[in-house]
């Protein structure tokens, strides 16, 4: 499978460019706040599914693993929402 032969830093710098573009993204669009909510939840899930996928191939998948990145892009869902909340 060509996902095993993938090395972790890549999975890495996948995860982190997801969240640097979906953080920029998120600056540019800052006059339409339903498009930057958008943004967030496509950025979000893009990186819970990257860190998923690396874990199940890479290491052990656990439930832990996946309890913890879903609170992850909960806790910075809720920040973006509570920084935001004058907007919508």
């Amino acid at each position: 499978m060509i996902l095993q032969r993938i090395p972790h830093q890549l999975y890495y710098l996948l995860e982190l460019l997801a969240l640097i573009l979906g953080f920029f993204l998120v600056f540019l669009l800052s006059t339409n706040p339903m498009l930057q909510l958008l943004v967030m939840a496509i950025m979000l899930s893009l990186y819970t599914v990257i860190g998923i996928l690396h874990h199940k191939i890479h290491h052990e998948f656990k439930r832990k693993i996946v309890v913890e990145y879903i609170l992850v892009c909960a806790v910075l869902f809720a920040a973006f929402l509570f920084l935001n909340i004058s907007k919508f």
